[in-house]
């Protein structure tokens, strides 16, 4: 159960001034958002919460102008001020995407978890070990961009950042007892040079849904139809695509469709009220799809030499080793596209260059991988 921690709803350019000037008083405040991807294809920023000196305050951005958040933005990019959130990765590039914002100095949380071992470092976990917070789970999926927002919804977003500043602290402790404090302080810098990109359009994109590589010929063509009018139809209601059309039942109308609006209410996961809004558009794409495009025939990837598959799997061995030692994941310490450049960059000190192994990763590995890549020539 949450205690009462009387959160400030914030809606006014004074409003945000006020909890701006608290934050840079503390010089050290938690963070988070909440945007409404679950709800809406034109995802935005539908909250903002800050938490410092045992003051919460929640803005909503929604009725403000970018412009009334600057003050607040000033003080997160203040490299002065620690910004201290939780798994800060989408929020960077949210917050760079809408505001042009970012941070100056950052601890995150989870990356701090992860640093200790931690098999789970979700914060409602993290929470509830700590302090015996417990988040109710029912508002993971709430719609932010509703209004008004109930009161609980209110409250439940404030708890996001009212534990992150102590959580922080209890979890820097552990990290300087085990000498990896100067770890997470590197993580952390990393992540705040993140910087939103728009991924460019990919015509294959349908084949990511799980079950799409496995249609062949009019059935990969019906789903790459149904695929490209429900990215359509999700733009112009401003609606996540899954509130269209669920993957599964797009899978069984390529790989099975029905005759007409009628039998196709009968799908599994669709119904009569699907049928009867879009049952003539949907038909009518099965009828005719468009040919869905094809692999392209480009340059021949030559496949890694034996000699490469050797480095390869003895700098993973190597990774395993250390990383088991520490009560790490493997992944963590190096992850397997960094072990791929290391192997396949000649040399040993030049291969950690070229893979861009530095800092504590090169600290803790650098010496190991020019032994192992040695062994393995």
């Amino acid at each position: 159960m949450l205690p009462d921690l009387r959160p400030v709803w914030a809606d006014t350019p004074d409003a945000v001034r006020r909890a701006a000037s608290a934050c840079a008083a503390a010089g050290r405040f938690a963070l988070d958002t909440e945007a409404d991807s679950l709800h809406s294809y034109f995802h935005k920023v539908c909250l903002i919460q800050v938490s410092a000196a045992n003051q919460h305050t929640v803005i909503d951005p929604l009725p403000l102008l970018a412009s009334d958040l600057d003050p607040l933005w000033r003080v997160v990019a203040n490299p002065a001020v620690t910004v201290v959130m939780h798994g800060a990765d989408y929020d960077v590039r949210i917050l760079d995407r809408d505001y042009s914002a970012c941070i100056g100095r950052l601890e995150d949380t989870q990356i701090m978890a992860q640093l200790l071992g931690e098999d789970r470092t979700g914060l409602a976990f993290l929470l509830e070990r700590e302090f015996e917070i417990e988040l109710d789970k029912r508002h993971q999926r709430a719609d932010w961009g509703a209004r008004p927002l109930a009161t609980e919804l209110v409250a439940y977003a404030a708890a996001d950042t009212a534990f992150l500043l102590e959580l922080a602290g209890r979890l820097r402790e552990r990290l300087e007892a085990l000498g990896r404090w100067g770890w997470a302080i590197e993580e952390c810098a990393r992540l705040t040079t993140v910087r939103h990109e728009e991924a460019a359009p990919d015509p294959l994109d349908f084949e990511r849904v799980k079950g799409a590589r496995a249609l062949r010929g009019r059935a990969r063509d019906r789903f790459h139809e149904l695929y490209c009018w429900r990215d359509e139809e999700a733009r112009r209601l401003d609606l996540p695509p899954f509130k269209v059309l669920g993957n599964r039942p797009m899978l069984e109308l390529a790989a099975s469709p029905p005759v007409g609006p009628a039998e196709l209410a009968r799908v599994p996961g669709l119904g009569p009220r699907f049928a009867r809004r879009w049952g003539a558009e949907v038909s009518r794409r099965l009828e005719h799809p468009r040919g869905a495009p094809q692999h392209q025939r480009g340059e021949h990837v030559s496949p890694p030499s034996v000699a490469e598959r050797r480095r390869l799997q003895r700098l993973a061995e190597v990774r395993d080793e250390i990383a088991a030692r520490l009560g790490l994941q493997g992944g963590l310490i190096c992850p397997r596209a960094m072990l791929q450049a290391i192997a396949a960059a000649p040399g040993a000190g030049a291969a950690l260059d070229a893979a861009g192994l530095s800092g504590w990763r090169r600290e803790l590995l650098g010496s190991s991988f020019e032994a192992a890549l040695s062994e393995a020539i």
